[in-house]
């Protein structure tokens, strides 16, 4: 019995031995295991230590010009008068792509191979270039738009048979306003594609206008109550090449050619004074502007037909 028991106890004892061996021996196995990684880690940290300070380095350096681009960009728009949405607008997308671009260049740097993520930013912007082609046509003439600013906000444009003051420029559309009040709203890229007249690019405007007077009246006379007219008004530029000439021997007029010079501001006033001014000042002078007439001259002996009676 006594035998049996210490048999037992024994058995117990090495099983115990075998146990405490083997966790020490997978403990030791784990620390190399950990020993191996943190050494394979610390190569490559030492290896890739020159990469890693150039990629710090970009991205310190990179991260600093694009905030100081998209500021003086800011301010270059904010200066030119620029819609403050459309200059948040830019500023926003052009200093997302900056910043992409940083990213992409410190992970190539470090080692990454960034050839896949600009294969799947190509082609997403290709995905998105065809599904938003009009709207970026347009976001695209707005920007080019605000850049040359070949017109701004309160200028007078016409372009495609369309006149109005330019009351607002987005970054798709521009809106005009109608004399009658009315708001325009049209795309940009049709205002980079197509001719615009700015009435108001220059500070001074010539007025045309042409009077006709009856062949039985004297230029002279009628050339003088006109340029009294333009030396009395005091809009008119007065320096400038003010002038009445005859412009056309019509079927039934002479045509006055009248070219008055002033400031763009005062150019629709002034241009609406001067024609009521004139046809008054030609009714006081009884000077005649003809109207289209037919004169029908009859030979002696030719008798027109008589229409019958009605009954």
């Amino acid at each position: 019995m006594y035998l049996s028991l210490f048999t037992e106890e024994s058995a117990q004892a090495l099983s115990s031995v075998d146990e405490t061996a083997s966790l020490a021996a997978n403990a030791e196995q784990s620390l190399s295991t950990i020993q191996k990684w943190l050494t394979s880690g610390y190569n490559w940290f030492i290896s890739y230590l020159p990469n890693l300070i150039s990629g710090l380095i970009i991205f310190v350096v990179g991260w600093w010009l694009t905030k100081l681009l998209c500021k003086l960009l800011l301010k270059a728009m904010t200066k030119g008068k620029a819609d403050p949405t459309v200059a948040t607008f830019l500023h926003s997308i052009i200093n997302l792509a900056l910043k992409t671009i940083v990213i992409i260049c410190v992970l190539s740097t470090v080692g990454f191979d960034v050839t896949t993520i600009i294969t799947t930013l190509g082609a997403a912007a290709v995905t998105i270039g065809l599904a938003l082609k009009d709207s970026l046509s347009n976001v695209a003439s707005g920007t080019l738009i605000i850049l040359n600013k070949k017109f701004k906000i309160g200028d007078y444009l016409e372009t495609e048979g369309l006149k109005g003051v330019v009351k607002k420029i987005d970054m798709m559309y521009t809106t005009l306003c109608t004399y009658d009040n009315k708001e325009v709203l049209i795309p940009n890229s049709r205002l980079t594609s197509n001719n615009i007249v700015n009435y108001f690019v220059q500070e001074e405007r010539r007025i045309d206008l042409i009077i006709p007077i009856s062949y039985s009246e004297d230029i002279d006379k009628a050339r003088k109550v006109i340029m009294e007219l333009i030396r009395h008004d005091d809009r008119v530029i007065q320096e400038k090449r003010n002038r009445v000439a005859v412009d056309k021997l019509n079927e039934s007029s002479v045509d006055l050619s009248v070219w008055i010079w002033c400031r763009s501001t005062d150019y629709w006033l002034l241009l609406e004074d001067m024609m009521e001014s004139i046809k008054k000042s030609f009714d006081a002078h009884n000077i005649t502007i003809p109207f289209n007439q037919l004169d029908i001259h009859l030979d002696e002996g030719v008798s027109l037909p008589t229409l019958p009676e009605k009954h």
